[in-house]
């Protein structure tokens, strides 16, 4: 029997904007560069080897929040503005691995006091007129998962970044995301996935992110051994 030709995937008309989103290391960059690739879209990457305070940051948390926080601020909204006022007429669809709304996750944790206080006035006033995303997606892991990649992937900077913390900002992301309800949200669990190295794990990923229903989905995908156990190979 000969097999249908299969539709190449499209973005539905309604999703113009999406956001990846995660924990440090998770992947979201790669996945974005992935995506940006196969829908031919605008890419928004944040610039965090940009930050001079970064480092300092992750060696002296209490001393450099401030600086390192206010940093990305106005860098992610200086990137979000030009976005929105320079409209690119050769891509529809724009990529962005981050979204705004994740500096409070950091000020939250990070900042406390007059400071916090402070930050939290400043990042209301230039979150005011930015768009949503029509579409965010959340890709999930285990702290344990995380540490390895992080570990895998030696980016100079994240050497001084201890496990505690990491735990930690990945519990205020779940709580986060948990509570989300501003934009449809996609929940990706990418415990058992490697969608940079296996093609059809990717794959997969790019269907349920077409795909992606109004409110809540979740989506909770196969290892390698579930699935050589089920005889998909």
């Amino acid at each position: 029997m000969q097999r249908q030709h299969q539709q190449p995937l499209e973005f539905p008309p309604h999703i113009n904007y999406v956001c990846v989103e995660g924990v440090i290391g998770v992947g979201k960059t790669s996945l974005c560069e992935m995506l940006g690739q196969l829908f031919v879209a605008r890419l928004i990457l944040e610039e965090v080897d940009g930050n001079p305070f970064l480092q300092n940051f992750y060696s002296d948390r209490r001393s450099y929040a401030f600086q390192a926080q206010l940093w990305f601020l106005l860098s992610r909204h200086r990137q979000l503005s030009d976005a929105v006022a320079q409209p690119d007429m050769f891509h529809r669809v724009t990529i962005s691995d981050y979204m705004f709304a994740k500096n409070g996750i950091f000020a939250e944790m990070n900042l406390r006091g007059e400071e916090l206080a402070l930050y939290s006035q400043v990042e209301g006033m230039l979150g005011a007129g930015l768009a949503q995303p029509d579409l965010v997606v959340y890709l999930q892991a285990s702290t344990e998962t995380l540490l390895r990649r992080i570990e895998k992937r030696a980016r100079p900077f994240e050497r001084q970044m201890d496990a505690s913390y990491v735990d930690e900002l990945n519990k205020a992301y779940n709580n986060f995301f948990f509570n989300y309800g501003a934009s449809p949200l996609l929940v990706i669990n990418t415990n058992e996935i490697d969608f940079v190295g296996e093609c059809k794990d990717f794959a997969e990923i790019a269907e349920q992110i077409v795909n992606a229903k109004p409110g809540r989905n979740v989506y909770n995908p196969m290892g390698l051994k579930e699935k050589m156990l089920l005889g998909d190979r």
